[in-house]
C-alpha cells in the first residue's frame, strides 16, 4: 500500500505536469497570435530587386533639378574631359570620328559587340579598356581612369520590357550608378535622355507609340538622377527631336535609329553649352 507521503509526491509531480501543459498551451496561442498579426515578406524576383548599395549615395534631389540648364559654351576642353558609356548610339561617336583622336578615341567604352544593354548583369559583364585593350568591368575600368565625368546612354535596347518593369529600368541604372561611384567617387556622371527614332526602322511597335515609350524613359531618368548624389541628366535628345517627337530626317544614318556624324556634332555642342563645372 502506498503510503501518504507517496501519495504527496505523486500529487505534487501531476500538478507540475498540469502547470507545465497549462504553459505550453499559453505559449502556442502568442505564437500564433504574432503570426496572424505578423505582414508575410513576398518574393522579389532579382530583376526587380533593389541594388542594396545605393543607400550610400541616396539623396532626394527635386528631379527640375538634376537637367543640366543652358551656359556659356565650356570648350572643347570639357568635351576632352569625357568618357561616354551606353549602346550602341553611343559607341558609333568612335566610328563617327567627332571626338579627340578621332576613330581611334579611347573616350568611348563598350564591349566587345560594340553595343552594352543595361540589364541585371550591367556590372558584372566587362567592357574593351580602350586604353589596353583589356576586358575590364565598368567598376574596374573607372578605378583605373579616374575620369572627370562619365556620360550614360542606356533604354533603347529593351525598352520594350522596361515600359512593363519601371523597377527593372530604374534598378539597373542604379546599380550601374553606384558601381562607378564606389569605384572614382569624385568622376561627375551625367545620364543623356534616350534619343528619338525615325519612321525607318523596323519595329515592334509604331513609331509614335516607341517615341511614346522614350518620352517615358525620360522621364524615369530625371527620378534616377534624383535619387542619387553627383548625377545629372542631359536632355541631348531634345536636339535631335523633330515637331512631331520623331528622331530628324537629316540625322537619321539609314535605319531610324542610328546617328549620322551631324547628329553627334549637335549632341556634342548641346554638352558644352549646357556644361556641369
Amino acid at each position: 500500500m502506498k503510503t501518504n507521503q507517496q501519495y504527496r509526491i505523486m500529487a505534487v509531480l501531476l500538478l507540475m505536469i498540469i502547470v507545465l501543459l497549462a504553459l505550453c498551451l499559453v505559449a502556442g496561442l502568442v505564437l500564433g497570435i504574432v503570426m496572424l498579426v505578423k505582414p508575410s515578406s513576398p518574393d522579389v524576383p532579382e530583376e526587380s530587386t533593389p541594388n542594396t548599395q545605393t543607400s550610400d549615395t541616396s539623396t532626394s534631389v527635386d528631379p527640375i533639378d538634376t537637367l543640366l540648364a543652358e551656359t556659356a559654351d565650356a570648350g572643347q576642353a570639357y568635351i576632352d574631359s569625357m568618357i561616354f558609356f551606353g549602346e550602341s548610339t553611343t559607341a558609333h561617336l568612335r566610328a563617327r570620328g567627332v571626338l579627340k583622336d578621332g576613330t581611334s578615341t579611347h573616350q568611348v567604352w563598350s564591349d566587345s559587340s560594340g553595343t552594352k544593354s543595361l540589364s541585371s548583369r550591367i556590372t558584372s559583364e566587362p567592357i574593351v579598356y580602350p586604353p589596353t585593350g583589356e576586358n575590364l568591368m565598368i567598376d574596374e575600368a573607372c578605378r583605373r581612369e579616374r575620369p572627370a565625368y562619365i556620360v550614360l546612354s542606356f533604354g533603347l535596347n529593351g525598352i520594350t520590357g522596361f515600359i512593363k518593369d519601371k523597377n527593372s529600368f530604374v534598378n539597373n541604372y542604379a546599380r550601374l550608378i553606384t558601381a562607378i561611384q564606389k569605384a572614382s567617387p569624385d568622376t561627375k556622371i551625367i545620364l543623356q535622355t534616350v534619343y528619338p527614332v525615325c519612321g525607318s526602322g523596323n519595329y515592334s511597335v509604331d513609331v509614335a507609340t516607341l517615341n511614346g515609350y522614350i518620352m517615358t524613359l525620360n522621364e524615369w531618368i530625371t527620378e534616377v538622377a534624383a535619387g542619387h548624389e553627383n548625377v545629372r541628366v542631359a536632355d541631348t535628345a531634345s536636339v535631335l527631336r523633330d515637331a512631331d517627337g520623331r528622331l530628324k530626317a537629316e540625322f537619321d544614318n539609314g535605319d531610324g535609329i542610328h546617328l549620322t556624324e551631324g547628329a553627334y556634332r549637335e549632341i556634342l555642342y548641346y554638352l558644352r553649352t549646357h556644361s556641369w563645372q
